[in-house]
């Protein structure tokens, strides 16, 4: 091959080469205009906080991208629910903790909760038989002269001597007279002691499940003895219940209506004892627990009891009012429809509800206007004054009748 042929061919190389690096040059002046052009795009965005509200929408709180470019949650993701969905507690500041309000409660209410005891011989090697005082139940005081609220159950023995042990005395006190209503199976106690610290009463109609509660008493050591000043804290678990339940080392079983159920402990010789709201008042009276549950225990309502203390201010006893009926409330399904009151199984000969006309079989539906299906009759004839005047809707054989009844006392 000739030299002129190799030069013509070096040429058309050279030609070529310069061809591919100028175009090379173009893409790659392209691509740096491109990127400086995309860059610049970006750092707009990102000075706009585009860029990271978009990368912020797209990743999961718990990325690396959100903790680097510092992502907040939405403050709008609570409206994807809607007000009525979500449950909003505002809990106001300053607000005590739980801890503090029951360890306020304990120390305030302490002194003016007692330990009922019932007074024995017990023999002594050396001194022979001396007075013992054995603590049997519960109690608080609610007049600073030495009155005193217990259950009934807990001095039920008649022949039985009573005496009160206070917190802050070693002393026990005696009891010097004993007013019982059997049938709200409350009582009062007198002592001779005064300037005590009485408990204020306080508003069990408003009552709700979840309310915070502290029951306080003396219920009993296994060793034989009693706990004095014991405190158990918990919630209102129900309302209105009906129970048969007992308590006191006696084993009494007792029947009540319309009570309060906690699962603060409640135990042998809690009975008697203060069940109180937040603030230190008095919602309850404890009387026990079901036997066979754990956790449930009762308190009767403090406005039964408030009630039947202004009817013994007023008369200095507790009378009994009773119209001398044995019934079970409860609803019935007949053959026409479903009724709930209170089916009569047995009349009291020459009692009240006798002497009105009410027999054995009859359903009572509604008294004073008030239904039944709602309503204790027990706890509508307790509230009523021996000698008032019920009016009772009756249901006998298909057909529904008005009854009058006049309320008497039992205890005469």
């Amino acid at each position: 091959m000739n030299s002129n042929t190799q030069n013509d061919k070096s040429e058309v190389l050279t030609k070529h080469t310069r061809k591919r690096l100028k175009r090379a040059s173009c893409f790659g002046l392209f691509f740096v205009i491109l990127f400086l052009l995309c860059g610049g795009i970006i750092a707009l965005l990102a000075a706009g906080g585009w860029v990271k509200n978009a990368a912020c929408s797209v990743v999961t709180d718990d990325s690396y991208i959100f903790d680097k470019f510092n992502c907040q949650v939405s403050e709008d993701m609570d409206s994807l629910q809607g007000d009525d969905q979500v449950i909003d507690i505002q809990i106001p500041e300053g607000t005590q903790t739980t801890e503090q309000v029951v360890t306020k409660i304990i120390e305030e209410v302490s002194p003016a909760v007692v330990t009922v005891a019932i007074n024995s011989l017990q023999y002594d090697f050396e001194k022979g038989y001396v007075d013992t005082q054995s603590g049997i139940g519960s109690g608080f005081i609610v007049d600073s002269d030495g009155l005193i609220i217990t259950n009934q159950h807990v001095v039920s023995d008649e022949n039985g001597e009573y005496s009160v042990i206070l917190p802050d005395e070693e002393k026990a006190i005696p009891v010097e007279k004993i007013y019982r209503d059997k049938t709200n199976d409350i009582a009062v106690l007198k002592i001779n002691h005064g300037g005590l610290k009485a408990l204020k009463l306080g508003d069990s109609e408003d009552l709700k499940r979840g309310n915070l509660v502290v029951a306080i008493g003396s219920p009993g050591n296994p060793s034989g003895g009693v706990l004095e000043g014991t405190a158990s804290v918990g919630y209102i678990t129900g309302l209105h219940r009906e129970v048969t339940a007992g308590s006191d080392f006696l084993g009494s079983v007792t029947y009540y209506e319309d009570v309060i159920q906690t699962d603060a402990a409640i135990n042998p010789g809690n009975s008697g004892g203060p069940l109180l709201n937040s603030s230190g008042e008095v919602i309850g009276v404890n009387f026990g627990k079901t036997y066979g549950a754990d956790n449930i225990g009762f308190a009767i309502p403090i406005n039964q009891v408030k009630n039947r203390l202004e009817v013994f201010e007023k008369e200095g006893r507790f009378p009994q009012p009773y119209i001398g009926v044995s019934y079970n409330q409860r609803t019935v399904l007949l053959k026409d429809g479903i009724l709930t009151g209170a089916v009569i199984f047995e009349v009291e000969t020459n009692g009240p509800a006798d002497e009105a006309g009410i027999q054995k079989g009859d359903i009572i539906l509604e008294v004073d206007g008030k239904s039944l299906a709602e309503y204790s009759l027990e706890g509508i004839i307790q509230d009523t004054e021996v000698g008032g005047e019920l009016k009772m809707l009756v249901w006998r054989e298909g057909k529904e009748k008005t009854v009058k009844v006049t309320v008497g006392d039992k205890g005469e």
